[in-house]
């Protein structure tokens, strides 16, 4: 049984000592000393007294846990007064318009819209600024994992500002209207008028005074604005913004979850920087940015974790770490541009880091040329030649990621390049190499020449303008054909329903037809 256990928790919860609770019950403090410590058992009407004190169930007391017992009452209470609340403020609303005028209830129900529009502008403002700062955290992320974070964001957003909404929405109408309407119970008008009955036979001479009360006794019965003098809340509110805190708090932890991941990103960054030590001012301005980085964002953890767990922070400590890493940071940024300035840009096309490949292919009546290079030009060259020479010049690095690729069909050529991963390390370790010497490069950055003959070049160019004067009409023949065909669907759908439409009407014709029958029969 439980009774021990039982016994010294709700004596503890009343503030009772042992010697008190002897003396309600009639016993010595050693025989409650003994119930608790489960030495001895009280008699069955010391249980029952027990019980009737603290308004206890017999069987609560002897085999449940109190403590359970009594969370179960309040929440049972704490639900009904959220329900009685609930209904409380929708039988006040009433009320209250049911004695309001046609112009009164207008212009409250218009407040609202102007409320309610105002409210959807400021949450989607606040929608596109913070989604946009956190898709910019998390775009590291692999593209199906950031689709996954973007889906529950824009859901626990929605359901927040839902939430925030409604009760923003209710309290400025408590405010603005219920707390200023109450109606006067038919007992205080009564009073009222006995009340002005005595003074008015106590003043007989005060013919002005009565006719003031009786005004008064008017207005009275009429419906009367004052002022809620308690400000009280609705509990159902409370409710709702328990639940939004805890909306708030799930929002909270997927910030948490995004900073942790930026964190290792931070930390897995700062320690490949040492790789680019050579560098010097370049490097330690790199370094401090990092380390200021790293130490924001574990603030940022550290406060939003604190938060989850509704636990105080230590706001002094935090706030000097935060502006040293901003000034840490600032340092940094201010060291890394001074060392980026003794860097040497290097583009031009002849330098011995930029290499050539070539192919050479026959010329027809209505050959096209298609160009996917990224960043690249085309120069056309006028050679005396039948045929047509292609000249690719790019970074010697540029092929260890890939290659050109020729696509050869019919009249129509397109160039190209193909991503391979074979030496992306050693491409890497170009680039890492090149930014200890202090050199940036445009690694992606290709230049092709086209040698041919004068002809030859104006044929291409025309050839090339026609092809894409064609790819356009062609599209814009498909974005048609693709309408014309969504309106056959829409209107073969709406004969489909006509039909089932026109079948129905059928049947019910048959069957007035049958029930006339009937009747004309009998």
């Amino acid at each position: 049984m439980n009774l021990a256990e039982n016994l010294k928790r709700i004596r503890k919860e009343n503030n009772l000592s042992q010697e008190q609770l002897a003396e309600k019950l009639g016993v010595s403090r050693q025989a409650v000393s003994k119930w608790e410590s489960n030495q001895a058992y009280p008699e069955m009407d010391k249980v029952l007294q027990l019980a009737k004190m603290f308004n206890l169930n017999v069987d609560d007391l002897l085999n449940q846990n109190i403590k359970e017992v009594n969370n179960e009452k309040q929440s049972k209470m704490a639900i009904n007064k959220y329900i009685d609340d609930f209904l409380g403020f929708f039988t006040k609303t009433i009320d209250m318009f049911s004695n309001m005028k046609s112009k009164d209830r207008f212009k409250c129900i218009f407040e609202q819209f102007i409320i309610i529009a105002l409210l959807i502008i400021v949450f989607a403002i606040i929608n596109v600024v913070v989604g946009n700062a956190l898709l910019t955290i998390v775009s590291i992320l692999p593209s199906h994992i950031l689709n996954i974070f973007n889906s529950i964001f824009n859901g626990i957003y929605l359901i927040i500002a839902l939430v925030l909404s409604i009760i923003i929405l209710i309290h400025i109408f408590k405010v603005r209207y219920l707390d200023y309407y109450i109606s006067i119970d038919e007992k205080e008008v009564t009073e009222e008028k006995e009340n002005i009955k005595v003074e008015k036979e106590e003043t007989d001479n005060k013919e002005p005074k009565n006719e003031s009360k009786s005004q008064t006794l008017k207005k009275s019965e009429e419906k009367i604005i004052i002022r809620d003098p308690k400000h009280s809340e609705y509990k159902f509110i409370s409710g709702m913004l328990k639940c939004l805190l805890f909306f708030v708090k799930a929002f909270t932890l997927c910030i948490v979850v995004a900073l942790s991941i930026s964190l290792i990103c931070l930390v897995l960054s700062l320690v490949v920087s040492f790789l680019i030590a050579k560098t010097g001012l370049f490097f330690v301005g790199i370094f401090l940015s990092l380390l200021a980085c790293i130490i924001i964002n574990l603030i940022l953890i550290i406060v939003l974790i604190n938060f989850i767990m509704s636990k105080k922070s230590k706001k002094s400590m935090l706030l000097i770490s935060f502006i040293v890493s901003l000034l840490i940071l600032g340092t940094g940024i201010g060291m890394s541009i001074i060392g980026f300035t003794s860097f040497n840009y290097i583009d031009d096309i002849n330098d011995d880091r930029y290499i050539k490949s070539e192919i050479n292919i026959s010329m027809s009546e209505n050959l096209v040329i298609e160009n996917y290079h990224y960043n690249s030009n085309i120069d056309y060259i006028e050679e005396d030649r039948s045929d047509i020479r292609i000249v690719y010049k790019h970074t010697k690095y540029y092929e260890l990621l890939g290659k050109n690729i020729l696509y050869v069909d019919d009249n129509h050529i397109i160039l190209g390049f193909a991503l391979t991963d074979n030496n992306s390390f050693k491409f890497a370790r170009n680039i890492i190499k090149d930014i200890n010497d202090k050199e940036v490069i445009d690694y992606f950055k290709t230049h092709i020449y086209i040698y041919a003959s004068k002809d030859n070049i104006q044929k291409l160019k025309n050839n090339n303008n026609n092809y894409y004067k064609r790819e356009s009409y062609y599209n814009k023949l498909v974005d048609e054909n693709t309408k014309y065909q969504n309106k056959i669907y829409e209107l073969e759908e709406q004969l489909t329903n006509s039909k089932e439409r026109l079948q129905y009407l059928e049947s019910q014709l048959n069957n007035s037809r049958n029930e006339l029958k009937e009747c004309y029969e009998n």
